[in-house]
């Protein structure tokens, strides 16, 4: 096993594009489970590319967006843009940064809902 004291610490990017690509996976409902077994590795090498442990690699990119519908390309670009909006959120003061992160998190929801095709009827079936 690697030694921990003597890995390289992953960049403010990388951090932030890992906690990006965790959040994308809750919002759609992949697995670790899931993204795991398309990578044909186990659960815990997911969860250390997730929590920030290890840099997550074009692989975990086209595994996740094979499991979500999009292109690999795609993902890592919304996911890169996304990173380096938090980066700039973190440096900002408390308040901003909690509205932001409210307007986002929002988004994010809407975002899942709009891949729901019950959620789309529903948006488009007028109230009675």
């Amino acid at each position: 096993m690697e030694n921990e004291n003597k890995r390289k610490a992953l960049s403010a990017f990388a951090l932030a594009f890992a906690s990006e690509y965790k959040a994308y996976a809750k919002i759609h409902g992949v697995t670790q489970t899931q993204l795991a077994e398309y990578l044909d590795r186990v659960q815990s090498y997911v969860n250390r590319g997730m929590n920030g442990k290890r840099a997550l690699d074009t692989d975990d990119v086209d595994a996740l967006a094979k499991l979500t519908g999009t292109t690999g390309k795609n993902l890592m670009i919304e996911l890169a843009r996304l990173a380096k909006e938090d980066i700039k959120v973190n440096a900002l003061s408390g308040e901003e940064r909690q509205r932001i992160m409210d307007a986002k998190i929002d988004g994010g929801f809407a975002l899942a809902a709009s891949d729901d095709p019950n959620k789309r009827i529903e948006a488009e079936t007028p109230d009675e």
